[in-house]
């Protein structure tokens, strides 16, 4: 998605917007997230801290079991953290990126978004952000823990797969 790159910011200098938007990811049976969506979780939360945006938005699979919620995980890891809850805003129907980024404009009404997540998934969220007609932009999340080379490789290889049903999803 090399359309995305000049709209791709570095961590320090992220621009500001409306809101940042955080995809949901993988949580443990016991209701934590993993170590991906922390990444993207405690980039959020510097960015909020940092005030390049008013509310961050958590978009996911929501509802069932503490292993499914995906957007409860979220929203307590943030509120725990100093985010206020008021300033956190559900989207429990986002189980596809597509459908994260649509949500953000026509549910939530946002128009300038700070797309946070993982740097293989990034420059995806961005493309479909522009092409959805918003002013988006995308921050990578650093790294917090070490992965292994099978995570990064499955990570890696599902977003090839990704970035072709993105590229179906908008032209087609």
């Amino acid at each position: 998605m090399a359309t995305s790159a000049p709209y791709i910011a570095d961590f320090a200098a992220a621009p500001s917007a409306t809101c940042i938007l955080v995809p949901g990811a993988k949580v443990y049976e016991d209701g934590r997230p993993c170590a991906m969506l922390v990444d993207r979780l405690a980039a959020a939360s510097q960015l909020y801290a940092n005030g390049a945006a008013p509310v961050v938005v958590v978009s996911g699979r929501g509802g069932g079991s503490l292993g499914e919620d995906e957007v409860g995980a979220m929203r307590r890891w943030l509120i725990e953290r100093g985010v206020p809850a008021d300033r956190v805003l559900d989207d429990p129907s986002g189980v596809r990126t597509i459908a994260s980024v649509r949500h953000c404009l026509e549910r939530l009404g946002q128009r300038s978004v700070l797309m946070v997540s993982n740097d293989f998934h990034v420059p995806r969220m961005v493309f479909l952000g522009r092409r959805l007609g918003l002013e988006a932009y995308g921050v990578a999340a650093p790294a917090l823990s070490r992965y292994s080379s099978t995570v990064l490789w499955k990570n890696h290889a599902r977003e090839v797969l990704a970035r072709i049903r993105a590229c179906v999803d908008v032209y087609l």
